[in-house]
């Protein structure tokens, strides 16, 4: 459980628009791990790495605060990876 309040960044209809940004940041994080462990390819790594951005529902790019949120999250995530990684670079195309 958490005490952070829910948020809607999205296009999704109903209670599916609202999340915590921490756990869409957990999310996106777990996903892009598994595809980069398990070397699922490039293709699979990107589409996982787009959960930063992008909404697995609707498809549509988070905005406003949650965009921000997430490009923080995900700078903090990636930010101890060698500065020529892409998707550390990625990352801070993301801020």
């Amino acid at each position: 459980k958490t005490k952070e309040g829910l948020v809607r960044g999205c296009s999704c209809r109903g209670t599916a628009g609202f999340a915590h940004v921490s756990c869409l940041a957990e999310q996106a994080k777990i996903l892009f791990a598994e595809a980069d462990e398990n070397y699922l390819g490039h293709e699979k790594e990107e589409a996982a790495f787009l959960r930063w951005s992008t909404c697995s529902l609707c498809e549509q790019e988070y905005h406003g605060v949650v965009r921000c949120a997430l490009g923080w999250a995900c700078w903090k995530t990636y930010v101890g990876r060698p500065e020529t990684d892409s998707y550390r670079c990625c990352a801070m195309g993301g801020l």
